[in-house]
């Protein structure tokens, strides 16, 4: 592990529809990342879900505003407190998953 960094996967997961303040969350959140030079982010398309509420949340076919959505980031600790910090200071009721992680890029991509 060695060529690998130690730190946190951080996920936040919203629906598609999710809003506040007239925005989208996961809009809002990929801001936030911005704002604090978090760059690399992969967003997941899930196909369904259940809420804390137990809902259901699911893509239909004429429908996506209820797909659950995952923001997946990884970082440093610190960095990772001031992420989630971030966020949540905006307000935004959004699900965050934090744990810890080794990452890093492999092999240096060539021109």
């Amino acid at each position: 592990m060695n060529r690998l960094k130690s730190g946190y996967e951080v996920i936040f997961i919203v629906t598609e529809s999710s809003r506040y303040n007239g925005k989208r969350i996961y809009d809002l959140v990929t801001e936030t990342a911005g704002e604090l030079g978090i760059t690399r982010m992969t967003r997941r398309s899930d196909v369904e879900g259940v809420g804390e509420d137990g809902r259901l949340h699911s893509a239909h076919f004429f429908e996506l505003a209820d797909q659950p959505i995952e923001l997946m980031y990884a970082m440093g600790e610190e960095e990772a407190d001031r992420f989630i910090t971030a966020v949540e200071d905006t307000g935004a009721p959004v699900f965050c998953i934090c744990r810890p992680v080794h990452f890093g890029q492999l092999n240096e991509q060539g021109g």
